[in-house]
């Protein structure tokens, strides 16, 4: 299986979670708006981490 990089990942979380925010905004109902928009947040939450660990490493490798 091919090796997926920490940035792949991180566009592709960050896609999922505006294709959520969109599908809310076009919402039949409130409890699925809610949580189509809790589902897009904690997908963004884990895109930010993902960003954070690669801006991480990045910083490490411009100190050695």
């Amino acid at each position: 299986m091919a090796q997926v990089s920490d940035i792949a990942v991180y566009q592709k979380l960050s896609q999922i979670a505006d294709e959520l925010d969109l599908m809310a905004a076009d919402g039949a109902s409130l409890v699925g708006e809610a949580a189509l928009l809790t589902a897009a947040r904690t997908v963004r939450g884990m895109a930010n981490v993902v960003y954070q660990r690669i801006m991480a490493d990045d910083d490490e490798t411009l100190d050695s």
